[in-house]
């Protein structure tokens, strides 16, 4: 961490990085959404506005699950978050990127632009609020470097965590009022529940990943990180 991260308070100090990850028990991915979370808590950002994890939102028969959102009086900002190191590749129709730690050592994720693109219509559909009024950030850690990924549309955001914050309050700053302070809390308590998902649907609904990806890929399992694979 910077020593202006560390002053600004964009990131948590050492003794609660390493509580979490403690707590986790090493989970980068969950680690990754950690750091994200906390930037919100800790920073000011104009305009009226509450903050989402982990929501479980029905679609398909199954759930999609959403990593971060930022229900804001501008729109709602749908957060991937990936805690990748290494170089990344890809583009916004291939089915699957790669992460490159070095020439004998690639792995590939799936496109995490298709996958928000499902979050997005999950969210839509359940809330009844046209996807015009939303926005796609995949947000990759500051620990990796995006060497040949898509320019961002007006559609989705590709960008490193320390820029998320620039990013939001650009966004906000530029775009007009969509909702009210009242629909902001009512798109709230409509989706607290599902970021209260009991333990049996969070393993169904890695299951019911499993069982796609199985049909799909005829792979049986998938990475913690990638939990929201093939939900499209």
């Amino acid at each position: 961490m910077g020593l202006g991260n560390f002053f600004l308070s964009e990131e948590p100090s050492i003794f609660e990085k390493m509580a979490f990850i403690i707590k986790t028990k090493g989970d980068t991915g969950a680690y990754g959404e950690y750091l994200t979370k906390y930037m919100f808590g800790s920073v000011r950002i104009n305009g009226y506005h509450k903050e989402l994890c982990n929501i479980y939102v029905p679609y398909k028969e199954s759930t999609s699950e959403i990593d971060i959102l930022v229900l804001h009086e501008k729109g709602i900002f749908v957060l991937e978050s990936k805690n990748y190191s290494g170089w990344i590749f890809g583009s916004e129709k291939q089915t699957k990127w790669t992460q490159m730690l070095n020439k004998n050592t690639k792995e590939q994720f799936y496109n995490p632009i298709k996958q928000n693109r499902t979050h997005i219509n999950a969210l839509s559909k359940y809330l009844n609020i046209d996807k015009s009024k939303m926005k796609s950030i995949i947000v990759f850690s500051e620990r990796c470097e995006l060497k040949k990924v898509p320019l961002d549309t007006d559609e989705y955001i590709i960008i490193k965590r320390d820029k998320l914050v620039e990013i939001i309050k650009k966004e906000t700053e530029t775009e007009e009022t969509k909702f009210s302070t009242e629909e902001v809390d009512n798109i709230y308590n409509r989706l607290f529940l599902l970021s209260q998902a009991s333990e049996v649907t969070k393993q169904q609904h890695i299951i019911d990943i499993n069982k796609r990806l199985d049909e799909k890929e005829k792979q049986p399992t998938i990475k913690n990180d990638e939990k929201s694979m093939l939900q499209q």
